[in-house]
């Protein structure tokens, strides 16, 4: 999904959507509140030096949605990959977020070593306490960085096919015990079942229900039906994202004055349940409109079986000659 896609709002803008996600799906055991996040850069960089000669490289990599938490019992970078299409690269490109950060989170330890390691004469020297392996790291025994935890959010319509681990991408089918094991966190909206969907308490409930049942009228309208206080005031940035994920039409005809609320959203529940009665009323129609002409067919084959000629049949039935031939060739090869 773009980097600049709208759905991205629905967690960089509101930290208690961003929160309620990995409370739900990654941290139930340890769950975040949020006031404890705190913006993160989503531009991952980091220098890598190859040789002393040849100098070295910088990593670039641009998360979705990057957010850091710090309390008593967590202190990670939790970043968030939207995608509307099945990545087939997927766990490596997880990888490589995850790897530059921590890439990044180790140059700053070692520089700052340098800096404070450094004489007045500008010559690094070892401390004392510093032991030789640590001086050559740059790395103290106690050092430590920030663990990162990426959720990919799949919104796509087809069910995820995808590989779920590095693992996957390898060539043998076989998973080599000694090889990196890196498994990726997948949340796939489509495929979350009612139970799981309506867990969550804010207007993530209204964006995942939507965007599941969205080709589906009759079940979006039961699913609406059951979670009115859910859709009575979605969010501008509710709309946006589930225009953007569904590109429906009925959503662009309720962002009017008509269903506007005092609180600035949009009633959702009044307008979509307005257009599904519009399109049963449809319905009878075309099924009226079907059952006189299956019943004019009928009796023009039964006319034509007495004898009658084409002109008078076109006549009793009242519709063109050229539609009664079409009728009577296509009972031609009936026994």
């Amino acid at each position: 999904m773009k980097k600049d896609s709208v759905t991205t709002l629905l967690f960089q803008a509101n930290n208690e959507n961003f929160a309620e996600l990995f409370n739900r799906t990654l941290l139930a055991d340890e769950p975040v509140v949020p006031e404890e996040l705190g913006e993160e850069n989503i531009k991952e960089t980091a220098y890598l030096r190859v040789t002393k000669e040849a100098g070295g490289t910088t990593l670039v990599q641009y998360r979705d949605v990057a957010k850091g938490v710090r309390n008593e019992r967590i202190f990670a970078v939790l970043g968030i990959e939207n995608q509307s299409e099945i990545d087939y690269a997927m766990p490596f490109r997880v990888l490589e977020l995850d790897f530059v950060n921590y890439a990044r989170q180790m140059q700053i330890i070692r520089e700052r070593h340098e800096a404070e390691w450094k004489a007045e004469e500008g010559c690094r020297r070892r401390p004392p306490g510093v032991t030789a392996g640590e001086y050559l790291g740059r790395f103290l025994r106690t050092d430590r960085i920030v663990r990162c935890v990426t959720l990919v959010v799949y919104w796509g319509e087809e069910p995820w096919d995808g590989p779920m681990r590095l693992s996957d991408l390898f060539e043998t089918e076989t998973e080599a015990p000694c090889a990196v094991q890196v498994d990726m966190n997948l949340l796939d909206v489509c495929r979350m079942s009612d139970e799981e969907i309506c867990s969550y308490t804010g207007e993530l409930r209204t964006v995942f229900g939507f965007r599941k049942y969205a080709e589906n009228k009759e079940r979006l309208g039961r699913f609406i039906a059951g979670n009115r206080e859910h859709f009575s005031n979605v969010s501008e940035t509710a709309m946006n994202a589930l225009e953007e994920l569904t590109h429906s039409l009925e959503l662009k005809k309720i962002r009017t004055s008509e269903y506007l609320t005092a609180e600035g959203g949009y009633n959702m529940c009044r307008g979509i349940q307005g257009m599904i009665q519009d399109g049963k009323m449809d319905g009878i129609r075309v099924g009226r409109i079907e059952g006189e002409a299956k019943a004019k067919k009928e009796m023009a084959r039964s006319l034509a079986g007495m004898g009658m000629n084409v002109e008078k049949i076109a006549e009793a039935a009242k519709v063109s000659i050229s539609i009664v031939r079409e009728w009577l060739s296509e009972n031609a090869g009936c026994p």
